[in-house]
C-alpha cells in the first residue's frame, strides 16, 4: 500500500535507528574497553552480544507466528533475503501484524517487489541523512527514535554498575558525536540514563546537560536496587534520585520510557515459573504478567501515586512501545485509590491521578490496538502516534494508520493523535 497523503506531516513517538554493532568498543573509555558491549561470531556462524565478556542473559527471539502460519497467512515470505547475515535486522517492516500487514492480499510479484523495496530501505535505518529522506517520502515531520541496544543495557549489567555506565557513556557519546540528540530538530534520539548509582547517574546527566541533550530515557518498570541489592528495585519517584529529578526538572528535559528486558520475570517463581527464563522464551502467562503491560503500569502509579510530579512539575513524560489496554484500568484503580483517601507515600496528591497523568503523559498505542476504547477514557490529548517503524510488529506505512485506526474520529481529533499532542510534548530543538 503506498504513502496516505495527509494535509499534516505526522509527528512520531516510537521510531527506530539501528545503531552500529562496535559503537560500543568504538566510545568507550579506552580504560574500559574490556567491559566494552561486542559481537563476536561463534564457530557454528551464529552472532552472539557479549556484555563485559560475558553472553547476553536476554533471549529476543520472537514468540509469533509458526513458519507454517505465517505461510497460509502470506504465502512463502522469508523475513531475510539468502545469504543475508543476522546483524542486518529485524523481520520486515509490518510483517508480524495481522490487519495492517503489508504484504497481506499481494501476489507473489507484488511480494517479490516489496520486500526487495524494502531491503532497499535498510541503509536509512542506521543512516540519519538517508533516514530524513525516508521520513520526507513517509509523511513524518519529527520522530522519537530509540536503538535497540539500551532497551536491555541496564538488565544485562544489573550487578556491575561500571560496566553499566561505562557502556552507558559510550552510547551517549555515539548519540551526540554521530547522530545528535534531535538532528535537525527532527529526529530525536534520547541518551539514557540508570539509576544503579545516584551519584554516577548525575554524573552522566550533567554531561547530558553540558552537551546540549533535550531528553533523557529510562527504563520501564521500577528502578535498579542500587549497589546493595542488584537485584531489587526502587520507585522511580523514590527521594533517593531527587537530585536527579531536580536537574531534570531545572532544564525542562523532556522524559522518555521504551518497552525493554526488565526483571520481571523474577517474580514467576511464585506462580510455578521459571524465574530465569526471558522474553524469547516466555510461555503465555510469563508474557502476559512479565513483558510490557505491568512494568508500564507500575512505572506509571509509582510516578504519580509517590508524588513525582507533586515535587517536580515540569517533568513530561512519553511512554513508547508499551500500549494502552492497561491504562484504563490503571487510571480507574488509581482514582478510587484517591477518592478513598488512600495517600501517596511522599508528598500530598491534591488532585485526581488520572488529571496527574493528562498533564504530564503521552502515550502510544500499538499499532492495531483499539484507539476508541482508550480515548474513552482518558481523552485526545495524552494519545499519540506510534509507528514503530521498520520492526516487524510496526508499521510498514506509517499514514495508512489514519484510515485503519481513527475512523471514528474527527479530523481535529485524528490530527491530535497524529500530530500536535506529540509537538506539544517535544522539546524545541
Amino acid at each position: 500500500m503506498p504513502k496516505v497523503d495527509l494535509p499534516y506531516a505526522i509527528n512520531d513517538a516510537d521510531n527506530h535507528f539501528n545503531e552500529p554493532p562496535d559503537l560500543y568498543e568504538r566510545y568507550i573509555d579506552p580504560a574500559q574497553r574490556d567491559l566494552a558491549i561486542r559481537y563476536v561470531t561463534d564457530t557454528d556462524g551464529r552472532e552472539l552480544q557479549l556484555f563485559a565478556g560475558r553472553p547476553s542473559k536476554f533471549d529476543s527471539s520472537q514468540v509469533t507466528y509458526s513458519a507454517d502460519e505465517l505461510a497460509k497467512m502470506l504465502g512463502d515470505v522469508p523475513t531475510r533475503a539468502e545469504n543475508e547475515p543476522q546483524s542486518s535486522g529485524s523481520p520486515l517492516p509490518g510483517m508480524l501484524l495481522n490487519r495492517l500487514n503489508p504484504l497481506k492480499g499481494l501476489s507473489d510479484d507484488e511480494r517479490k517487489q516489496l520486500m526487495a523495496e524494502f531491503r532497499e530501505q535498510r541503509e536509512a535505518y542506521g543512516n540519519r541523512d538517508v533516514r530524513l529522506a525516508l521520513m520526507d517520502d513517509q509523511g513524518i515531520d519529527k520522530a522519537l527514535m530509540y536503538p535497540a541496544s539500551a532497551h536491555d543495557i541496564e538488565f544485562e549489567f544489573a550487578d556491575d554498575p561500571e560496566a553499566l555506565y561505562a557502556n552507558i557513556r559510550a552510547f551517549n557519546r555515539w548519540i551526540h558525536e554521530e547522530i545528535g540528540y534531535a538532528y535537525q530538530g527532527r529526529m530525536f534520539l534520547p541518551p539514557y540514563l540508570a539509576l544503579a548509582d545516584v551519584d554516577l547517574a548525575l554524573a552522566e546527566l550533567e554531561v547530558l546537560l553540558e552537551t546540549g541533550t533535550p531528553m533523557v530515557q529510562f527504563k520501564s518498570g521500577h528502578a535498579h536496587g542500587g549497589r546493595d541489592n542488584p537485584f531489587g528495585g526502587r520507585s522511580i519517584a523514590d527521594p533517593v534520585f531527587d537530585p536527579i529529578w531536580a536537574r531534570i526538572d531545572e532544564a525542562g528535559l523532556r522524559v522518555a520510557v521504551h518497552l525493554g528486558a526488565t526483571d520481571y520475570q523474577k517474580y514467576g517463581a511464585e506462580w510455578s515459573e521459571d524465574p530465569d527464563v526471558t522474553f524469547g522464551g516466555f510461555d503465555a502467562f510469563q508474557w502476559v504478567m512479565y513483558w510490557g503491560d505491568r512494568p508500564a503500569m507500575e512505572l506509571t502509579a509509582g510516578m504519580i501515586l509517590h508524588n513525582l510530579f507533586g515535587r517536580f512539575p515540569n517533568v513530561r513524560v512519553c511512554l513508547s512501545e508499551q500500549g494502552t489496554v492497561w491504562l484504563p484500568y490503571t487510571l480507574r484503580k488509581m482514582d478510587h485509590a484517591f477518592l478513598m483517601g488512600r495517600k501517596a507515600k511522599w508528598g500530598e496528591l491534591t488532585e485526581r491521578p488520572s488529571e496527574i497523568f493528562r498533564r504530564h503523559f503521552v502515550v502510544a498505542p500499538f499499532p492495531e490496538e483499539n484507539v476508541e476504547r482508550v480515548v474513552a477514557e482518558v481523552g485526545i490529548d495524552p494519545i499519540v502516534f506510534g509507528s514503530d517503524f521498520p520492526h516487524g510488529e510496526g508499521l510498514a506505512y506509517p499514514s495508512e494508520y489514519v484510515g485503519a485506526q481513527l475512523k471514528s474520529f474527527t479530523d481535529d481529533e485524528k490530527r491530535a493523535i497524529m500530530r500536535d499532542n506529540l509537538e506539544r510534548y517535544l522539546p524545541v530543538a
